[in-house]
């Protein structure tokens, strides 16, 4: 007994140890890049690892105030918003009548729509050029938002199906008994019911809009349009040797994503979870 006592002990210290180390690999780049951004050019060559010798709010200033890096951090939170907006309607509908009705090709279309996370976004980027040059889609924001929800719909309706198919149909049942419509039990309680998956697959696709800057790169021509992944090569290939500035840069471009997670930390670990505890 007691040497199995040890050994729990003992794999619980090499678990926390691994986890540690995992801890400061992920973590401690963001606050290298936090105090860095913090910092003068020169205190950050003679103090590179160390914390500021004067707290400097001057690089910031710079983006805000002279590049007004607020203006690319707007249109990208536009077309990440509109895209997760879209593809929350449009998949939780699809999801819904895909796990919960069966017909003839219902499975065929789920696969068709899981074949869609298969294809990579490089392998279309002729076709989506072509399509823009036809449709008009270059500086045109709305081509870009069905472009980010055709991209995302996939693994969209692939997460929210799985999770709607493990609820429970008794309280749909007894929904449609009381003499409620099929709209309203998929807006009064399907709905309310997946927000944990829906958070996970909406934050998935907020973060493929937002950080997505080869489309961005193709079709955004106009520099008073560009997003926040245009906005940072702009400032890079301005301030080349402003170090300090690109990792202010790089802070406020990172400042939405986290905002959001900790918002929906709640229901994506509810989401991740759920599939684990049913029997």
């Amino acid at each position: 007994m007691t040497n199995d006592i040890i050994r729990v002990r003992l794999g619980k210290i090499i678990v926390y140890i691994v986890l540690l180390l995992w801890l400061v690999l992920t973590v401690y780049p963001l606050i290298f890049t936090l105090l860095s951004s913090l910092k003068s050019q020169n205190d950050l060559f003679s103090n590179v690892f160390g914390l500021p010798k004067k707290i400097m709010f001057q690089n910031y200033y710079d983006l805000f105030v002279v590049k007004k890096i607020q203006n690319n951090i707007l249109h990208s939170l536009f077309i990440s918003c509109s895209t997760i907006g879209i593809q929350i309607v449009i998949c939780s509908m699809a999801a819904f009548v895909l796990s919960r009705f069966k017909f003839k090709f219902s499975n065929a279309l789920l696969i068709f729509f899981m074949a869609g996370i298969l294809i990579p976004q490089q392998s279309v980027l002729i076709p989506i050029t072509l399509m823009a040059k036809t449709f008009n889609g270059f500086n045109n924001y709305l081509f870009m938002i069905i472009i980010y929800v055709a991209f995302g719909v996939p693994n969209f309706v692939f997460i929210t199906t799985g999770f709607m198919k493990g609820l429970p149909r008794e309280m749909e049942e007894a929904a449609l008994i009381d003499g409620c419509s099929l709209p309203r039990i998929f807006w009064r309680i399907i709905m309310p019911l997946s927000i944990p998956a829906i958070a996970s697959a909406a934050i998935l696709s907020f973060f493929g809009a937002w950080n997505d800057l080869i489309l961005a790169l193709i079709l955004l021509k106009n520099d008073a349009m560009q997003t926040i992944s245009l906005g940072l090569i702009s400032f890079t290939n301005e301030q080349f040797s402003n170090y300090t500035g690109q990792f202010a840069a790089v802070i406020v471009s990172i400042v939405p994503t986290l905002v959001l997670y900790f918002i929906l930390q709640k229901q994506i670990m509810k989401g991740m979870t759920a599939g684990a505890v049913k029997g």
